[in-house]
């Protein structure tokens, strides 16, 4: 009998050591995408983090929470009656550990409320976090015009003013046998490009949106407060952003509303006063 459970598989010991190794996937998976590039950038690059895509990394990191949580589960269920007893001890020991039940709940709600209203130094995590994910981005890797990477050739030549049987014609000098209708995401996985690689065959010349508005730390304001900068009435900039698909209100932040639309600040605000960025 003895030799028999030792043969046996057992479940408790591996959900255990699954949730152990989920746990150490889970961390590095986290830091990796805190350090990792904006999607704009991923998406038109393709930056490898450890022989991984950004969006391998964000799928590695949804799926093994995603199973932590059911592991999770079975965990309580072979270790119920040990749970049982040991809720049992902690209540027969309530008084002497209420201060610590009451310290620890109040300092989660003290950190979760602070987060919330970003407030430091949980704020400084967040922007070094936005720092790092800046840092990534140059005028070489920068997409032309945001989501690139999901138009058909034609709808970026539209976008960057440029003849779209010109573009194709050049990248079929490149060896790229391309129509106006390919997508330019699928073109390049056809070729196993990154889409940059693939805008880059099309020889065009980049001119970086120069904007008297870049620079101003709008980043970091609300959207009013940009609006009573700029001199324009805030329900303007919402029916041009509304114009745009983009749904906003005075409240939110600048860096906030463009990180929610997968957009540069830059292009939110040549959107509320384009005559700006002329």
């Amino acid at each position: 009998m003895t030799a028999y459970r030792k043969n046996r598989f057992s479940w408790r010991a591996f959900v255990s050591l699954y949730m152990t190794w989920a746990g150490i996937i889970m961390v590095v998976s986290g830091i990796i995408l805190y350090l990792a590039p904006a999607g704009r950038i991923a998406k038109w690059t393709h930056i490898y983090i450890l022989g991984l895509e950004k969006s391998d990394w964000q799928a590695i990191h949804t799926i093994f929470t995603f199973l932590t949580v059911i592991a999770g589960g079975f965990h309580l269920y072979f270790n119920w009656k040990p749970f049982v007893s040991y809720l049992k001890n902690k209540f027969s020991q309530s008084i002497s550990l209420r201060k610590e039940f009451m310290t620890t709940t109040i300092l989660s709600f003290a950190i979760f409320t602070l987060t919330i209203w970003n407030v430091p130094p949980f704020s400084t995590v967040m922007d070094f976090g936005e720092y790092l994910t800046d840092s990534w981005s140059s005028e070489q890797n920068e997409p032309p015009v945001p989501h690139a990477e999901e138009m058909t050739i034609a709808q970026l030549a539209e976008e960057i003013k440029q003849p779209a049987a010109q573009l194709t014609e050049r990248l079929q000098k490149q060896g790229v046998n391309a129509t106006e209708t390919d997508v330019i995401k699928k073109l390049a996985e056809q070729y196993d490009l990154a889409p940059q690689e693939l805008f880059e065959k099309m020889q065009v010349q980049k001119s970086a949106s120069v904007s008297s508005m870049a620079g101003k730390g709008y980043g970091r304001m609300k959207l009013s407060e940009i609006c009573q900068d700029l001199n324009l009435p805030l329900e303007r900039a919402l029916q041009r952003l509304e114009q745009k698909g983009i749904r906003a209100e005075g409240e939110i932040v600048l860096r906030d509303l463009s990180e929610k639309y997968d957009l540069m600040p830059i292009d939110i605000l040549n959107i509320i006063q384009p005559e700006a960025a002329q």
